[in-house]
């Protein structure tokens, strides 16, 4: 019984944080950037990730129909996304530097059901990826996660997190558009469908 309460502390007060870490904002295109009068900021970046859904779409369209497609998205592409989710807006933030992708996010624990009594804790972390030609979600590494400033395992994606493994989360969202592979590559995430 007492290591299952040390672990849980562990867990609680080591890999968690009881305050949430500062997100870069996305930024905008000069176009929308402008302020209204009278805001404080500018608008989220909805033309952007207008733009950028629509290739996820025509992306799914593709594996739909059998055709093998690819779609580009830049780490202001990807940021737009999640700007524009309210789900996500805020919590996470993608780098892109040339072949290698960092993603940082900060989660609130009390947005998932059952938190196990971690619901007041912040989920912070940096996780840096390369994914050469061919990379596809079953076989995605991290090369380097840091959870609350502590170094984590680079297995993580295949960890249980609240009953799944993060990579069947991934698994998930490439089936849901149709992604078999991927890279990064020149500043960019490259993702295709099979066209089978």
């Amino acid at each position: 019984m007492i290591g299952i309460g040390g672990t849980f502390w562990s867990v609680r007060h080591v890999y968690l944080s009881d305050k949430p870490v500062r997100i870069p904002e996305a930024s905008v295109t000069s176009e929308a950037a402008a302020v209204t009068p009278g805001a404080t900021s500018a608008p989220p970046p909805t033309q952007t990730s207008t733009v950028v859904r629509e290739r996820l779409d025509t992306m799914k369209k593709a594996a739909r129909a059998h055709e093998r497609t690819g779609a580009e998205f830049t780490a202001e592409d990807i940021n737009a996304l999640i700007a524009a989710n309210r789900k996500s807006r805020g919590m996470a933030f993608v780098r892109i530097d040339g072949n290698v992708g960092q993603v940082q996010f900060s989660i609130p624990l009390e947005r998932f059901r059952n938190a196990y009594g971690l619901g007041d804790r912040y989920l912070n972390a940096t996780v840096t990826v390369a994914a050469p030609p061919g990379t596809n979600a079953n076989n995605v590494q991290l090369s380097e996660v840091t959870i609350n400033g502590h170094s984590f395992p680079s297995d993580l994606l295949d960890r249980q997190l609240l009953g799944q493994s993060l990579r069947s989360y991934l698994i998930k969202y490439a089936n849901q558009y149709g992604v078999t592979d991927g890279e990064i590559r020149d500043g960019k995430v490259i993702l295709y469908t099979s066209g089978q």
